[in-house]
């Protein structure tokens, strides 16, 4: 008979199987598993080497950019058009006002708009 430490236990040949096949396919899916998990570190890694790579590259870029701007000469503006912008933002110092025939681009552009709202209008009635 049994001791105290043993138990025996009655199975059928089926469900010893099934219960088998049961803890086999739990052990594959646990090792699908880890691989899995094995695979994502990889990844992680490579990841992380390719973000501080990446950032490499672009701070340096960055400082290229910065040192060709500075390298670069400023511009002087030519008199005539200091000039012209003076007379923008101050138009009370206009010299010569415009005549009637001649529109401006904006009204241009808003007649040309009026045009094809009546176009619109004519087709859709």
């Amino acid at each position: 008979m049994a001791t105290s430490e043993e138990v025996f236990i009655s199975i059928s040949p089926q469900m010893y199987r099934r219960d088998k096949s049961l803890t086999l396919m739990s052990q594959l899916y646990l090792l699908q598993t880890l691989k899995h998990l094995q695979n994502l570190k990889v990844l992680s890694r490579q990841k992380r080497d390719l973000k501080k790579r990446f950032r490499k590259i672009l701070s340096s870029l960055l400082s290229d950019i910065n040192s060709i701007q500075n390298k670069m000469p400023t511009p002087e503006v030519p008199e005539i058009i200091k000039k012209h912008e003076h007379l923008q933002i101050n138009p009370k110092i206009v010299s010569d006002p415009k005549p009637k025939g001649v529109f401006s681009r904006r009204e241009k552009i808003d007649e040309e708009l009026r045009l094809i709202q009546s176009k619109l209008k004519e087709l859709n009635s």
